[in-house]
C-alpha cells in the first residue's frame, strides 16, 4: 500500500520537544506525529479546520489591555493640561524676569591714517577702470 504522506525526521531541542509532548497529552493524540500535523497545518496555514479567529479568552485579554491604555492616555491627557501653561501665565512677566535695557554709551571712533602722501592712497575707481579701456580711445569725461 502507497502512503501519500511524507516522513520528516527533525532534531528537536529537550524545551521544544517537552512542549510538544504536553500539547499532545493535552489534546490526546497517540502519536507525536498526530500533534505535529496540526501544529504545521496551522502555521502554514493549510487545512479547513483550522481557526482563523479570536477565542474568547484572546478576546478578554485584549479588551483588559485596551481598557488599560485608554486609562493611561487619560491620565497623560491631565497631566500635559496641568502642565502647560494657561494663557495669562505665558503673556504676564514674572517678578523679577522682566527685561532689563543695558545701558548704551556712545563712543566717538577715531580714524588715523597711517600716510599723508597722497601717492600711498588707493586709486580712485576712474584710474582702476582707466586700465580696461581700449587702447588707443580717449577715456569719457
Amino acid at each position: 500500500m502507497v502512503s501519500h504522506k511524507k516522513l520528516v525526521n527533525v532534531y528537536l531541542p529537550e524545551e521544544l520537544y517537552q512542549a510538544l509532548i504536553a500539547y499532545q497529552d493535552q489534546l490526546g493524540f497517540d502519536e507525536v506525529s498526530d500533534a505535529v500535523v496540526p501544529i504545521l497545518a496551522q502555521f502554514f496555514h493549510k487545512g479547513g479546520e483550522i481557526k482563523r479567529y479570536a477565542t474568547v479568552e484572546q478576546l478578554e485579554a485584549l479588551e483588559g489591555k485596551l481598557t488599560h491604555m485608554s486609562k493611561q492616555v487619560a491620565q497623560l491627557t491631565q497631566v500635559i493640561a496641568s502642565a502647560a501653561p494657561t494663557e495669562a501665565t505665558r503673556t504676564v512677566p514674572k517678578v523679577g524676569s522682566e527685561y532689563t535695557r543695558p545701558t548704551l554709551t556712545a563712543h566717538q571712533r577715531s580714524v588715523a591714517f597711517g600716510s599723508t602722501n597722497i601717492e600711498d592712497e588707493e586709486d580712485e575707481p576712474d584710474e582702476i577702470l582707466y586700465d580696461f579701456l581700449e587702447p588707443g580711445r580717449p577715456p569719457s569725461p
